[in-house]
């Protein structure tokens, strides 16, 4: 047996010659010695890639030896394995080059009929063209979903399918044959463009006051204010901002909160994108629920209370509790999944100076001119539903006369004395360990310009985004596709107040809530204050969080974190569908209760 050991080991091991004692032993004399030593190193240099050792080392010289069965074996497994790789590259590159082709392709034919003029009976057919528009729309909302897999901008889908759209919707009219179809087109073009230019005109400003804020490092002062209440424990984050916007959502409105909260958290959380991303999604669920119970904010309930269906008492009385139970429950399933998530990523690192829950934050340094920028910046925002209220100025006039004040005021010679702005900040480069999550944006400080160089840092892209959905949600409203669908809500739960805005909730992930509430609101002829209307305030409210292009806090989310939608529905959708039912089941508790 051992014999039999020795020469299975004696086969496995290469060869080894001491080139020292084969020239002893050809040549005695210290010339020949030299000689043979050369002629032996030459030798052994040719071997392919073998040690050599001089005189003074003693390396040993290995020699080639004839490969064995598990040597034989091995290289056919590693070319199976190069292979299936290759193929599943190839697989993965045809997908998504067909993905894109496939979906452009209808973009195209589509609007090559709508060009064209034919066929007829596609473009003249009310029905058809609603059921076209729609097909449209949904290839446009999978290309997103897809688009961090098939490698094109959210931004460049949008704007063509919405273009595409409209293109199909005015061909309809014939407004180059008819002077009445050319009236309605333009009268529906400007309904649109209202809505979309409203919303866009409001972003614009909000987004600019923030960034202005943010330059001159306002938001230091809230970081250090947090930091000192959570203690250095960072997912204690999760509760104090889910609170903060929460709050602010129902004093100034959902999306200027939510830029707000996400400024914050950028600066609270710059070294960990994912733990940031997870904290964002819950924002969002946050600024939703907060605009659900407040009259100014959010835009349904502002619609239901411009419209006398409900008031300011009556909906703070019945719907507090209901949205604070939406945003309170995802908030303890995500705060759970964050740490559960930090405990995996700190297993086995010995030392490290993070707890498993949490760890440490740099304060700021706090001065005169960021909490003079922060008090001014917060003061104009609060100003907005302030003005709204008490002269109905739209929100988005009060939004432009804010970053008016502003910039007057950062661009004075004695406030420049006091502020400067901080220097180049650069993108958080740490990864998280498990589950990957999408890039986000650079983000980065200018020079001494104020205000100006403040606007450089807004995102187009997102904007455009933007634009491009509310532009195609806009088209199936004016063809009729959100009211046929409001209809068939009604047909399908009957009179049940619970189950016809649990499905108009649900709805409003998918597309725009304005649409489905202005719908509601001239279907139903319910009294002012009735359940129904409530109800149609919180559903529609909370519903949009249930994906990220469900609602405006959503998209913002995207726009400024570069959060994917996959990954919002892999670790947020689940938790915002169960606040969604938890808060609906409180509003009947407290019906059954006190109503």
């Amino acid at each position: 047996m051992s014999a039999d050991h020795s020469a299975a080991s004696a086969e496995q091991q290469p060869a080894v010659v001491d080139l020292e004692s084969l020239c002893a032993v050809s040549a005695p004399s210290r010339h020949s010695s030299e000689v043979s030593m050369s002629i032996a190193t030459s030798l052994a240099a040719t071997v392919g890639g073998h040690t050599v050792s001089g005189s003074t080392s003693r390396l040993p010289l290995e020699l080639p030896v004839a490969p064995t069965a598990n040597s034989k074996t091995a290289e056919p497994v590693d070319r199976q394995h190069d292979l299936h790789r290759s193929r599943a590259a190839a697989a993965s590159s045809c997908f998504r080059f067909s993905v894109k082709v496939l979906g452009m392709s209808v973009i195209a034919v589509f609007f090559a009929i709508g060009l064209l003029h034919w066929p007829l009976e596609l473009i003249d057919d009310e029905q058809r063209r609603a059921a076209i528009m729609t097909a449209l729309f949904l290839i446009g909302l999978i290309m997103v979903v897809v688009e961090d897999h098939v490698n094109v901008n959210k931004a460049a889908i949008m704007l063509m399918v919405s273009s595409t759209m409209w293109t199909f919707l005015a061909v309809g009219h014939h407004p180059n044959r008819s002077h009445e179809g050319h009236q309605k087109l333009e009268h529906e073009l400007g309904h649109g463009l209202k809505d979309v230019g409203s919303i866009i005109l409001f972003l614009l400003p909000a987004m600019g006051v923030v960034e202005s804020i943010d330059h001159f490092d306002g938001f230091a002062v809230v970081t250090h204010a947090i930091h000192s209440g959570i203690g250095g424990q960072r997912m204690l984050l999760v509760p104090v901002l889910c609170l903060i916007t929460f709050t602010l959502s129902a004093i100034i409105d959902n999306l200027t909160a939510t830029i707000v909260a996400l400024k914050i958290l950028r600066h609270m959380v710059s070294d960990d994108r994912h733990l940031r991303h997870t904290i964002g999604g819950l924002v969002v669920i946050a600024a939703n629920a907060g605009g659900a119970w407040s009259p100014v904010g959010d835009v349904t309930t502002t619609m239901l209370w411009l419209s006398n269906k409900i008031s300011v008492s009556k909906t703070i009385q019945w719907l507090f509790l209901p949205s604070l139970v939406t945003a309170c429950v995802p908030m303890a399933g995500l705060w759970a999944q964050a740490c559960r998530d930090a405990r995996a990523s700190n297993s086995g690192v010995a030392d490290s100076d993070e707890s498993s829950c949490g760890s440490s934050v740099t304060s700021p340094e706090v001065t005169l001119s960021k909490v003079l920028v922060l008090a001014l910046g917060f003061a104009c925002i609060f100003m907005v539903p302030i003005l709204k209220m008490t002269t109905g100025l739209p929100p988005y006039m009060g939004m432009l006369l804010a970053l008016g004040i502003i910039w007057f005021v950062t661009d004075t010679r004695a406030f420049r004395r006091l502020a400067k702005p901080v220097g180049v900040v650069s993108a958080p480069t740490l990864v998280h360990s498990g589950e990957a999550t999408p890039r986000t944006p650079k983000e980065e400080h200018f020079g001494e310009e104020g205000v100006i160089e403040a606007l450089h840092k807004m995102d187009l892209t997102g904007l455009l985004f933007f634009a491009g959905v509310l532009f195609a949600v806009a088209a199936l409203n004016t063809a009729g596709v959100l009211s046929a669908y409001a209809e068939l809500l009604v047909r399908l739960c009957g009179n049940s107040p619970v189950l016809i805005c649990s499905l108009l909730g649900i709805s409003s992930a998918v597309v725009d809530n304005v649409p489905l509430v202005e719908a509601a609101i001239n279907m139903f002829d319910h009294p002012q204050d009735d359940p129904l209307w409530q109800l149609v305030a919180l559903a529609a409210g909370t519903g949009g969080s249930i994906l990220s292009v469900g609602s405006i806090a959503g998209v913002t989310l995207m726009t400024m974190e570069g959060v994917g939608y996959l990954w919002y529905c892999r670790r947020v959708s689940f938790w915002a569908a169960v606040g969604f039912a938890c808060g609906i089941a409180t509003y009947q508790l407290e019906r059954q209760l006190f109503g």
